[in-house]
């Protein structure tokens, strides 16, 4: 966990006033684009997501697929990137009080337990199998009554870079 903190203050520390840029991952592999439109008290969680993204793209992908040769993106990816967008937001709603509508109902569908559900029912990607475990139901029911006009959203990112 230590690394991965080590690498969102790198990747914050690259990446603050480059908004509206593509900028280099820290493995330079990777490169993330952040949504012009994102305003500025509200980057910070979307660079979070993006680089959980780097980190699951250059190193933790190939850790849990030691067999595989190439790079695919996946379910535990999203939601670990969802889950330190959200603990971002948190943390930053805290000590100020800032909102956001869509960071504001992650850390909501955070805090409920349901962000594995979350990702597979609006950001599910045609790649991946269905995760075992899912509260489809419940959280059928949840979102309803929390989520009632929700958009998903992806204000950030990461691809290869061109060689």
């Amino acid at each position: 966990m230590r690394f991965r903190h080590l690498l969102w203050a790198s990747v914050l520390a690259l990446l603050v006033g480059c908004a509206a840029q593509t900028a280099s991952g820290p493995g330079s592999g990777t490169e993330i684009v952040v949504d012009r439109s994102v305003p500025q008290h509200a980057l910070a969680p979307w660079l979070a997501y993006a680089g959980s993204r780097v980190v699951w793209m250059e190193k933790t992908f190939f850790e849990r697929n030691p067999g595989a040769a190439a790079y695919r993106y996946s379910f535990a990816e999203e939601v670990e990137a969802r889950d330190w967008c959200a603990q971002v937001w948190r943390d930053l709603k805290a000590k100020d009080g800032r909102s956001d509508r869509y960071l504001d109902d992650l850390v909501a569908v955070q805090e409920a337990g349901f962000l594995r559900e979350y990702t597979w029912v609006f950001l599910r990607d045609a790649g991946w199998s269905a995760p075992e475990g899912l509260r489809l139901t419940e959280f059928d029911q949840w979102r309803r009554l929390h989520l009632p006009a929700h958009r998903p959203e992806r204000r950030a990112i990461v691809r290869f870079r061109e060689k």
